[in-house]
């Protein structure tokens, strides 16, 4: 595909930046079994199932809505498979995540600043667009050591949720780009239909052979292994 057209990139966080099942795998596995209760083998094997979530492995499946942030609904459906006293569990877990009371480790995808480095010193605008929060995106891109990079960092809090454009529009409007000249980089469904939404240039897919979905892996216009191999794909 010709990327010539591209002057803005913006990323996804989880997945493409950082290792999903690294960063959130375990959280998942925590949140899991402290919410069905210990010794409760089928409950937890139908959160997992529900979430996308692999016990064994602890990691997302290809089709775990989950990983793509769709985080409300899944809980919603947890709420009613775990009952009153359970789900009072799941909510107390979620808030110490909230409140700092718990934490998670966030794992790099390899190094990332020098991929950014190069793309800024040649002059392209990036911004961060996750269906995380802001505040956990920047405490994220403040541990990559990438946070001068990035003219905006986006999350569901801030500009609204993927897949609906709101978070292109509001990078757009801050960088005087236009939607066409803005590449969106990520790994699951969700950003290839934000991309497709908010009318991006293009959508580059970091695919991961032991989770990727088949749609997404059909559907981007560019496929890559690793945010590394931007720079090169777009000329620099």
């Amino acid at each position: 595909m010709d990327m010539t057209g591209v002057k803005g990139v913006l990323f996804d966080k989880d997945g493409t930046l950082l290792d999903l099942h690294g960063t959130w795998g375990v959280v998942l596995n925590d949140l899991i079994w402290h919410s069905a209760g210990e010794g409760e083998q089928r409950v937890a094997e139908d959160l997992a199932r529900i979430g996308g979530y692999n016990l064994a492995t602890q990691k997302f499946t290809p089709d775990s809505q989950l990983a793509q942030g769709d985080w409300g609904s899944i809980f919603q459906e947890w709420q009613e498979r775990l009952g009153p006293e359970q789900g009072k569990r799941m909510v107390t877990f979620l808030e110490d995540m909230r409140t700092g009371k718990r934490s998670r480790q966030s794992v790099a995808l390899g190094n990332i600043r020098p991929t950014m480095q190069a793309l800024a010193e040649a002059g392209f605008v990036m911004g961060i667009a996750t269906n995380d929060s802001e505040a956990a995106a920047r405490r994220d891109m403040d541990g990559l050591d990438v946070t001068e990079f990035c003219t905006v960092i986006y999350g569901h809090d801030s500009h609204g949720s993927k897949p609906g454009p709101e978070m292109m529009t509001a990078f757009c409007a801050k960088t005087g780009l236009m939607p066409g000249q803005v590449t969106m980089v990520g790994d699951t469904m969700t950003d290839l239909n934000f991309a497709r939404n908010a009318g991006a240039h293009s959508c580059i897919g970091v695919i991961e052979d032991s989770y990727v979905d088949p749609r997404f892996r059909a559907g981007v216009d560019v496929r890559i292994e690793h945010v590394r191999e931007i720079p090169a794909l777009l000329g620099v």
